[in-house]
C-alpha cells in the first residue's frame, strides 16, 4: 500500500498529536475499545462532525488527523485501505481548500478504489491497473462531494473489477469484517464498509453494479442506499450501454445518506423529479410486499429467515401493511439475461483495458485472477447482436417489475441468502463452476434493481447469535428514494443500530 506521509505534512498542534497518540494506543490494545475523550468525534456521524467544524469547535485538519490515527490503528487488522492520500488531504485542510459552509464541512472521507480522483491513478482492485494513466479530472460525484466539504484521505479495497460480493484480491489481499475477522465484509465496496463499521470514518464511497453497496452494508451493519439510475452522476464512461452501476455511499446513519443524496443528486433528469432533503419519517403507512425466496428460488438460511420475520413483525407493529408476494418478473428468464450482460461486461472490460494500456489482451488477462479470466472468456462468446437482444429484453423485465408497484409501495426481501460468508469461500481463485454455485446460494437478491435501474436500500435490522449483521432490503418504484429514506428514518428510531459496535474498532 502506498504511504505518502513523508514530507509536505502540515504542522500538527499538540492537541492533535495527543489525539493521534490516544487513538493509536487504543487500537494497539486489540478488540473493541470505548471512545477515548481525546477523540470525541469517533462516534459521531458525518452530519454531527460537520456541525462541530462549522461551529469552529474543531478544525478540518484536527478532524483529519484523528481519522488518520483511527485508520492507522485498525487497518492492519482489516486491510480496508488500498492507498493512503494523507498528504493530499492535509494540504487541502492546511490551505483552507476544504469548504466550511457545506453539509459535510471538514468530514474525512474515503474513496473506493475505482472512483476517479484528479491527480491519482484510477484502480480496479487489480494488479492490471498499475499502468493506467493518472486521472486528469475527478468523477462528477467526487466534485460534488468535495464541494460539500468532504476531505478525501485514502482509497478503499474492492473485489477485482467489482465482480464479486467479497473483497479478497491478488492485488491487495483479504479485507476482513470488523464484526468477525474470519468473515467477509462483502463486496465489491467491502473496504469502504469495513472502514465505516470499524469507526475510521462515518461514511465512505461506494458503487453498486449488482449489489455492491447493499451487500457490504448488510454484512457490516450499515445503511446502504442504491439510488435510481441517473439519480447521481457516475455513468459508466467505458460502457454506457451496459451501465448497471449507481454511485453513492455506505453510512452509519440515515440522515447522512439523506444529506448526501440531497447535495449530489442530478437535477433535470427526464422523468426523475428531485428527491430533495428528506429529514425524518413520514406518517404515511405503507403497503409492503415480502419476497422471501431468492430470484433463483432458493430459500434463505435459518438466520436470514429469522431476520426477515423479525422485520415483518417490526413493520406490522408500526402499522404498516405487510404481505407475502412473488417476484413480479419471470425470474428464470431475468437471471439468464443478467448473466449474459455481466459476462459481456467482463469481456468488454478486458478489451478496453488492453487498449488503454497498449498491451496484448491475452498477456494482460494472464495477470488477472482466474475468475476474471473465465468471465472474460465466456463473455467473448456473446456476440453484439445477442447482447443487444438481451438488453432489449431487460426493458420487458423492467416494465413487469415496475407494474408490481401499482398495488405496493415497497418490496422487501433479504439482501443475502446467508450471513456473511467465511473468508476464502468466494473469491477470484475459486474454480469458476464452484464459484457460480456458491454465488447462486449467497448473493441472489440484489441484481434486479441494477438491471431495471430502480432504488433500493439495505438496513441493519438484525444480528445473528454469533453477532454478525444481517441487512434487510427495501426496494421502491423508480425515483422513489423519498419513501425508502422516510421508512429508514422510522426503522432507525424504532430499532436503533448506531450504538452497536463491532469487536474490531479503531477507538
Amino acid at each position: 500500500m502506498d504511504d505518502d506521509r513523508q514530507g509536505g505534512v502540515a504542522p500538527m498542534t499538540r492537541r492533535t498529536m495527543m489525539q493521534a497518540a490516544a487513538a493509536l494506543g487504543a487500537g494497539a490494545a486489540g478488540g473493541a475499545a470505548s471512545a477515548a475523550p481525546s477523540d470525541p468525534w469517533a462516534d459521531m456521524d458525518a452530519t454531527a462532525m460537520a456541525e462541530k467544524v462549522r461551529a469552529r469547535e474543531v478544525s478540518p485538519l484536527e478532524m483529519l488527523e484523528a481519522a488518520i490515527a483511527r485508520a492507522e490503528a485498525v487497518n492492519g487488522r482489516l486491510n480496508c485501505l488500498s492507498e493512503t492520500l494523507y498528504d493530499r488531504a492535509r494540504t487541502r485542510a492546511a490551505e483552507g481548500r476544504v469548504p466550511l459552509d457545506g453539509p459535510f464541512a471538514g468530514v474525512p472521507y474515503l474513496l473506493k478504489d475505482e472512483t476517479e480522483l484528479a491527480g491519482v491513478r484510477r484502480r480496479f482492485g487489480s494488479r492490471l491497473d498499475a499502468g493506467l494513466p493518472v486521472t486528469e479530472r475527478s468523477d462528477p460525484m467526487v466534485e460534488r462531494m468535495e464541494a460539500a466539504g468532504f476531505n478525501i484521505f485514502g482509497r478503499t479495497t474492492m473485489s477485482e473489477f467489482g465482480a464479486l460480493p467479497t473483497t479478497e484480491t491478488a492485488a491487495y489481499g483479504v479485507t476482513r469484517n470488523p464484526w468477525n475477522t474470519n468473515h467477509t465484509p462483502g463486496g465489491s465496496s467491502g473496504g469502504s464498509a469495513a472502514a465505516v463499521a470499524a469507526g475510521i470514518v462515518p461514511m465512505a464511497d461506494a458503487w453498486d453494479g449488482a449489489g455492491s453497496i447493499r451487500i457490504p452494508a448488510a454484512n457490516c451493519g450499515l445503511v446502504g442506499l442504491k439510488p435510481t439510475r441517473d439519480r447521481t452522476p457516475g455513468m459508466d464512461k467505458w460502457f454506457p450501454a451496459l451501465n448497471l452501476a449507481s454511485h453513492f455511499c455506505v453510512s452509519r446513519s440515515v440522515r447522512d445518506s439523506a444529506a448526501l443524496l440531497a447535495v449530489t443528486e442530478t437535477q433535470g433528469t427526464p422523468g426523475l423529479p428531485p428527491t430533495g432533503r428528506v429529514e425524518g419519517p413520514s406518517t404515511r403507512r405503507l403497503r409492503i410486499g415480502v419476497a422471501a425466496s431468492s430470484l433463483g428460488g432458493h430459500a434463505p438460511s435459518v438466520e436470514t429467515a429469522a431476520a426477515l420475520a423479525d422485520a415483518v413483525a417490526l413493520l406490522e407493529g408500526l402499522g404498516h401493511s405487510v404481505r407475502p408476494v412473488a417476484w413480479p418478473i419471470d425470474a428464470d428468464a431475468f437471471q439468464a439475461d443478467f448473466t449474459q450482460i455481466y459476462l459481456a461486461y467482463g469481456d468488454r472490460m478486458a478489451d478496453r483495458l488492453a487498449r488503454a494500456l497498449g498491451q496484448d489482451r491475452a498477456a494482460l488477462m494472464a495477470q488477472a485472477e482466474p475468475a476474471s479470466q473465465a468471465m472474460a472468456m465466456m463473455g467473448s462468446m456473446i456476440s453484439e447482436a445477442a447482447l443487444q437482444t438481451t438488453l432489449e429484453r431487460v426493458g420487458v423485465h423492467a416494465a413487469r417489475y415496475y407494474a408490481g408497484f401499482q398495488d405496493l409501495d415497497l418490496l422487501m426481501s433479504p439482501v443475502l441468502l446467508t450471513p456473511p460468508v467465511e473468508i476464502g469461500r468466494i473469491n477470484g481463485s475459486v474454480p469458476i463452476l464452484d464459484l457460480a454455485q456458491r454465488l447462486n446460494h449467497y448473493a441472489d437478491y440484489t441484481m434486479l434493481q441494477n438491471a431495471v435501474g430502480g432504488p433500493a436500500i439495505s438496513l441493519p435490522l438484525f444480528w445473528t447469535a454469533e453477532n454478525l449483521p444481517l441487512g434487510v432490503q427495501f426496494a421502491a418504484d423508480r425515483g422513489d428514494e423519498r419513501t425508502l429514506l422516510e421508512l429508514a428514518y422510522e426503522l432507525e428510531q424504532a430499532r436503533p443500530w448506531a450504538s452497536r459496535r463491532p469487536p474490531t474498532r479503531a477507538v
